[in-house]
């Protein structure tokens, strides 16, 4: 049972669902607020009658209070043209001894008479007779020479005319209310989801056609305004990473290529005439070696430009920027023994948010490039100082510098602007890419400058910790 209630539940359009919910509740709504009215209204008019039938009552005894001490039964017979003044429309007055005999009674209008029931305390209330309800007000009279009871029985029939011209009233105003809300709910609903619509026809047209289709923005400053504005920059970023990805896979599979080609020549080489030459064998084999390394290298610079792609910001972890630099020159020092590294580094320098482990890789990145493109000045600076909250970390070497055009797009995976001689060097155009990532996955910024011929400098800013 439960189940086909869910499916009938989700069956209906998102449309009719708006359309229906909203009915529903503005049905549950006025009847609520209807109910409570009715029965509001029903209680104050039937409060209105019971005070005026204490009234009468009231007056009536006020009347033959005047006569208390010489009230006869003639007296009680003899009022009747009083009572006849105090009746009104659909009610009777009458005026009964304790044996429950009529003395004295005035009938307005046509309704049925109950049997005289003598009391000893005033009461009053509301009974049934054939269909018509009355209220009934009985109170007790005592003089000198007569014992009895004034009654009033008042026919409830303005009342009753009164709620049911208000039940219909409500019930046919509620239902052009609940028609209304459908027709207005309808169309609101069709507005509403008129982005919607778009939405599913750009995401088709994107399918059929790719990630060119972007959805039509609109004007009002809405929610379903900033959703367009979201899907719009999902699929410009989408459409980005695509384009990259597939650069990627080319520039990767094209880096991977050369080297697998001239391991085959070589391979091929030797196993034709190569092993019985040594000259060859031993030329083959070096160059073999050689292209092996640099295909690791390539595989090794791929898993870390990945790692740091996935790389999530460490912020617990911290790095000490002088005693990291000191290491890194130190070990390059031994290696590099032809070059100067000199040292700027501000005192007191606080900790920066970024592993040091991070740090160290960035910068042996910056520094082998700056050994690879120097020529005759082989001298290096690291300048390191404060900056506001932020530590600036400079690399400046005097090398070949880089052309203005190419500033840019240094930072793109496997982009160099020699490409024959920097895989003579050794380089696979991914340090800058990694170390880019490593550097802003840590809320970090990095940019060069260079000029052709005369050098370049590699600015990385990143968070001090507090």
């Amino acid at each position: 049972m439960i189940k086909k209630l869910k499916f009938y539940l989700n069956k209906p359009s998102w449309q009719n669902k708006l359309v229906l919910s909203g009915s529903t509740a503005i049905f549950f709504t006025f009847f609520l607020f209807s109910f409570l009215e009715y029965h509001t209204v029903s209680k104050w008019m039937m409060n209105r009658e019971e005070i005026a039938v204490n009234r009468t009552i009231t007056d009536l005894k006020t009347y033959f209070k005047e006569k208390a001490d010489s009230l006869t039964r003639e007296d009680i017979k003899n009022s009747r043209d009083f009572l006849r003044k105090m009746n009104d429309k659909d009610q009777l007055i009458r005026v009964y001894d304790q044996k429950g005999e009529v003395v004295v009674s005035d009938k307005n209008g046509n309704f049925t008479v109950l049997e005289p029931t003598p009391i000893k305390s005033s009461l009053i209330e509301k009974i049934s007779a054939e269909g018509k309800e009355a209220i009934v007000a009985r109170s007790p009279i005592k003089g000198s020479n007569f014992e009895g009871t004034i009654e009033i029985v008042r026919q409830l029939n303005n009342y009753q005319k009164m709620m049911d011209h208000f039940f219909w009233v409500m019930t046919i105003f509620g239902m052009a209310a609940i028609l209304f809300s459908a027709i207005s709910g309808f169309f609101l609903a069709r507005q509403l989801l008129t982005p919607v619509r778009d939405l599913t026809g750009a995401m088709k047209r994107i399918k059929e056609n790719g990630f060119q289709g972007r959805m039509e923005v609109y004007k009002q400053n809405d929610e379903l305004t900033e959703l367009t504005n979201v899907f719009n920059e999902m699929m410009d970023e989408i459409e980005t990473s695509f384009l990259q990805q597939k650069q990627f896979v080319e520039d990767a599979s094209h880096e991977l290529r050369t080297p697998v080609s001239i391991l085959e020549g070589h391979l091929s080489l030797l196993n034709r005439w190569g092993k019985k030459d040594p000259a060859i064998l031993d030329e083959s084999l070096q160059a073999s070696l050689q292209e092996l390394a640099r295909l690791k290298k390539l595989v090794v610079d791929l898993l870390e430009l990945t790692r740091a792609g996935n790389q999530r910001s460490l912020s617990g972890e911290k790095a000490n920027i002088p005693v990291v630099i000191q290491r890194v020159v130190k070990n390059l020092e031994v290696v590099h023994p032809d070059f100067q590294f000199i040292m700027e580094l501000e005192p007191g320098l606080p900790q920066v948010l970024l592993s040091e482990q991070h740090l160290q890789q960035v910068l042996i990145i910056l520094l082998d490039n700056s050994i690879k493109y120097s020529k005759d000045n082989r001298t290096i600076q690291i300048s390191c100082h404060r900056v506001d909250k932020k530590v600036l970390l400079s690399v400046i070497d005097h090398g070949i510098g880089i052309p203005s055009e190419h500033v840019s797009e240094v930072f793109n995976r496997f982009y160099r602007i020699d490409k024959a001689r920097s895989r003579e060097n050794g380089g696979t155009g991914l340090g800058l890419s990694i170390a880019k990532q490593l550097i802003e996955k840590n809320n970090g910024t990095i940019a060069i400058e260079s000029k052709e011929g005369i050098g370049t400098k590699v600015n990385i800013l990143l968070p001090a910790a507090v």
